[in-house]
């Protein structure tokens, strides 16, 4: 920083680099004086702000500052508004009511084998309606809607009576459907080779496999009865 120089004799200002004074001619002792207005003064240390400790709530969680909902910033302790865990019993009483309930709920038995029963009577009745030659018969109809209604019922069973009718159709069915197979049998038995060779050439091979799927039906049907539910 620059300052101004002064003669001490007279007190007036010297010249940048002057040995003597102009005005006196006194010799030059510099003192230094800093110019009014460019004096540098020192600023004081802000004062250290206090840092405040987050104090613990009533269950051990401490505090922190969050923006309050009636406006403007404080600290709210967050352990004041939590609440407390409940007893483990009752998330295990909870448990043991919802296992004995379950335990409690019986189990509705069904009936398997419809679909396949189903499937068989709706083929054996499209073949006797438009394959076979005069198979669109009333006895081959009845037949055919008595397995299809027999897979219904088999299929929408649920426990009790409902099973016990549905099996018992089955089993009717079932009976029927292996009268019908041995009378097949016998008959492309006494034709020999050419009783085989009409039977493949006509497609009613596709109706005595449908017949041959209703007893499996039957068999599945019987399997699921007694199996433990």
């Amino acid at each position: 920083m620059e300052t101004a120089k002064f003669c001490t004799q007279c007190g007036e200002t010297l010249p940048s680099g002057a040995k003597h004074c102009p005005h006196c001619g006194a010799e030059v002792t510099v003192v230094q004086t800093p110019v009014p207005g460019e004096v540098e003064r020192p600023v004081p240390p802000s004062p250290p702000v206090p840092q405040q400790t987050p104090s613990a709530g009533p269950y051990g969680t401490p505090s922190s500052p969050q923006t309050s909902p009636y406006g403007g910033s404080g600290t709210v302790p967050q352990g004041t508004y939590s609440v407390p865990p409940p007893a483990a019993g009752v998330y295990r009483a909870g448990s043991q009511q919802k296992a004995m309930t379950a335990q409690r709920a019986p189990s509705r038995k069904r009936l398997g084998g419809g679909a396949l029963t189903l499937i068989a009577g709706i083929i054996m009745l499209a073949m006797h309606a438009l394959v076979l030659e005069g198979g669109l018969t009333a006895s081959n109809i009845g037949v055919d809607l008595s397995i299809i209604v027999c897979g219904f019922l088999m299929l929408f069973a649920r426990g009790g009576l409902s099973v016990a009718l549905a099996f018992v159709a089955s089993l009717a069915v079932s009976a029927v459907d292996a009268m019908l197979l041995w009378a097949v049998f016998v008959a492309i038995s006494a034709g020999g080779s050419s009783g085989i060779a009409a039977f493949l050439s006509s497609g009613a091979w596709v109706s005595v496999v449908a017949m041959v799927v209703v007893l499996v039906g039957f068999l599945v049907a019987l399997v699921s009865l007694f199996r433990h539910s």
